[in-house]
């Protein structure tokens, strides 16, 4: 027992090297006693003011100045001092001056070190739709909305139940107070301005009745052909007049979300006679703009999009219909004189161009005008990722007649009609797959006809593949065609057209053909063939011209080179 006395005592005596550490630390003890309590331990308020008294009675009366302006010199925040010591703590521990009652902050000082003890007055500049997002918590939303005072302008998101709370109060145009929100850095590929702000359920709003100098929305307008040197995702307003507008449709997203959208054609007199680009309105918004064709709007944060090669619009924060402004009544006169001289002539969901209908989808090209323009198509390679810097399709818009057709065969094929099951890459458990037919080109044998895929049957079902060499005055072009093309130009199925084939002969049907002029639609590839690159051109769309059409779109060219 008395050993193990004597070994309890020598455990319990430092070591010289313990000893040593022991003076090594003591510098830094005096020092952490100095140091204040962690944020919400509930003291350092109390440790600030006893801080400031000790230095106060050690230090001269020039030290006391700079203790007092500690908070002045550090951060982008306000430059006044607390003067009685009032502090509050916003989020992760910041430390910001509560605002004096009655009293409010400009937005110009919000910034990421104004915690949430502050209050703002603002109007509502323009509130956006509530959107719907799936994270790894569950389904959320979300509404943005943007505040303007006599200082400038914030950007302000509510999610989740906050949106259930203020969406419905918050009115465009109306004046509000704001309370209890949390300043942040802006994502720049979403928000525009350096800050934004995010309430929550416990945020307070509360609508100021009376009257203020705070200004309502303003525009800062950017013609429709400076949109093409604009990179994507920013943010512009654009007045302009509506040439053309589609119904708003409903579909189901590749996520399974049932969306609506509305496509809208704009016009401005920018450029050269004038500039067109299609606007898309999306969910809530698309269902409920009614807009006719000569309307003026006036949009606010139109985001620029791009959408195969040509730059479009979409979601704008806000849409002015026919605006009390003289802007608008100058526009429409515009817009009604170049109708007279030089009316648009594409449709809507052409993407953009010149008001005569160039532009992707929508431009009118001659035969010589395509063929040069194909010469940069890339060869797609088996396998090998899309490079979004190469074309390998190019779509035209052209008016030919057709001058040549093949008789050595006939233009049908005999497809097999066994039905077989449709590619469906997301197809639910469980669910009963969508069938097609087969169309697989069959071979008789013995009295049977055969497809490449082992179907047979006792009679296929002849489809259309041709093709045809159509002409302008610039240049021919050979195009093909398949079974719905085929169907417009023969009027006829190609069952009744096989029937005719042997008993009226190729040439006379082929005649009731030849020097028809048609409006065509169509996609040009390049392919390997045998070893060698070759450009293939099918026709997606076929239709009559409409010469009334066809005759305002001469005499407005005819004007616009003589300078009428």
């Amino acid at each position: 027992q008395q050993q193990q006395g004597q070994q309890q005592q020598q455990n319990q005596q430092p070591t010289a090297f313990q000893k040593s550490l022991q003076q090594q630390q003591q510098p830094f003890q005096q020092q952490q006693q100095q140091q204040p309590p962690q944020a919400g331990s509930g003291g350092i308020a109390n440790w600030l003011l006893t801080r400031n008294g000790n230095d106060n009675s050690n230090n001269n009366s020039s030290s006391n100045s700079n203790s007092s302006n500690m908070f002045a010199s550090s951060g982008p925040g306000p430059a006044s001092a607390p003067k009685s010591g009032r502090l509050s703590f916003g989020r992760r521990g910041s430390i910001s001056q509560a605002n004096p009652p009655g009293t409010y902050l400009p937005i110009r000082e919000l910034s990421t070190y104004s915690g949430n003890r502050w209050q703002i007055r603002a109007r509502v500049i323009t509130k956006g739709d509530i959107r719907k997002f799936n994270s790894t918590r569950g389904e959320g939303q979300l509404c943005k909305v943007d505040l303007k005072d006599e200082t400038g302008e914030i950007s302000a998101t509510f999610f989740g139940k906050a949106v259930d709370t203020f969406y419905a109060m918050l009115q465009p145009g109306q004046v509000y107070s704001f309370a209890r929100g949390y300043v942040k850095a802006a994502n720049p590929r979403f928000d525009k301005g350096q800050f934004v702000i995010t309430f929550e359920e416990s945020s307070i709003i509360e609508p100021v009745v009376e009257e203020t100098g705070i200004p309502g929305v303003t525009y800062d307008f950017k013609t429709l052909v400076e949109l093409e040197h604009l990179p994507v995702n920013t943010l512009v307003d654009v007045k302009a007049v509506v040439f053309g507008a589609n119904d708003a449709v409903s579909f189901t997203a590749k996520s399974g979300r049932e969306m609506t959208k509305k496509e809208i054609g704009l016009w401005d007199p920018s450029g050269d006679g004038g500039h067109t680009v299609d606007m898309t309105l999306w969910g809530e918004r698309a269902g409920t703009t009614d807009v006719r064709v000569g309307s003026v709007v006036f949009l606010k944060d139109c985001r620029v999009s791009e959408w195969q090669g040509a730059k479009t619009l979409s979601s704008p924060a806000s849409i002015e219909v026919d605006p009390n402004d003289p802007q608008a009544s100058d526009l429409k006169s515009k817009f009604e004189a170049a109708q007279r001289v030089k009316p648009v002539m594409r449709q809507v969901g052409g993407g953009g161009g010149n008001s005569s209908g160039e532009g992707f989808k929508g431009r009118r090209q001659s035969f010589a005008e395509l063929k040069q323009e194909d010469i940069s198509l890339s060869v797609q390679q088996p396998g090998m990722p899309l490079d979004p810097n190469v074309r390998t399709i190019f779509r035209h818009n052209a008016i030919g007649t057709i001058t040549g057709l093949p008789t050595e065969r006939t233009p049908m094929y005999p497809a097999c009609p066994a039905l077989v099951d449709k590619f469906q890459p997301q197809t639910q458990a469980g669910a009963q797959p969508e069938q097609r037919l087969c169309q697989k080109k069959c071979n008789e044998e013995d009295g049977v006809w055969r497809c490449a895929a082992g179907h047979t049957c006792q009679q296929p079902r002849y489809r259309y593949i041709g093709r045809a060499q159509v002409m302008d005055m610039s240049d021919s072009c050979e195009v093909n065609f398949f079974d719905e093309v085929g169907k417009k130009l023969y009027g006829c199925d190609a069952e009744q057209l096989q029937a005719a084939w042997d008993q009226e002969g190729p040439e006379e049907i082929n005649r009731r053909l030849l020097w028809r002029k048609v409006a065509l639609k169509l996609r040009s590839s390049k392919e390997i063939w045998q070893d060698t690159e070759r450009v293939r051109v099918n026709v997606d769309e076929v239709s009559e011209v409409d010469l009334k059409k066809e005759g305002r779109l001469l005499l407005a060219e005819v004007n616009a080179a003589l300078g009428g």
